[in-house]
């Protein structure tokens, strides 16, 4: 009798350790992943950035201005290399600020120019700017000069958002 006891009670314990571990229907709703996101890497990330978007155009549009907002971002915070770069030889330091900000500038343009080219359905020079966008020297460079990259968490975060526009712009 005892055993009996201790399975039913063994029982309620799992049942109701289910019941408070299931994520309600608002909470489950947050965490599904969006149609166009599903062979993302990033599918979470993904889905916020195509922000509720039902067709492929809009799920790609709303990505590329996610990653846009973000570029621009990085773009402007192109100052705070400068101390990494302060205690290198002036013609290394002068060097590697203009790849980054080169960089940072080519990755907004090839952003900016990826949303032109689907907004005139031109899918090749669509994938070919967001390739583009995708890759940055910037890091490499500071790398090579023994410097830290202290926007690395923002710069990573981009790359993160690009490997989703990519992902998005392919379920055609």
């Amino acid at each position: 009798m005892a055993q009996i006891k201790h399975l039913f009670l063994a029982g309620a314990a799992l049942l109701l350790l289910c019941a408070t571990q299931t994520p309600s229907a608002e909470a489950r709703r947050l965490f599904e992943v969006n149609a166009f996101c599903r062979t993302s890497s990033h599918p979470q990330l993904c889905t916020k950035m195509v922000n509720g978007a039902k067709n492929w155009h809009d799920a790609s549009a709303n990505a590329m201005k996610a990653a846009l907002t973000v570029a621009k971002r990085l773009q402007s915070m192109a100052p705070q290399l400068n101390p990494a770069v302060a205690n290198l030889l002036p013609v290394s330091r002068e060097s590697i600020i203009s790849t980054c900000v080169e960089d940072f500038d080519t990755i907004v343009s090839d952003l900016e120019e990826s949303i032109k080219a689907l907004d005139e359905n031109d899918k090749g020079t669509l994938l070919s700017h967001l390739s583009a966008a995708y890759n940055s020297d910037c890091e490499d460079a500071l790398n090579e000069f023994g410097a830290d990259f202290p926007l690395s968490k923002i710069a990573g975060y981009l790359a993160r958002e690009v490997d989703n526009c990519l992902a998005v712009v392919q379920q055609i």
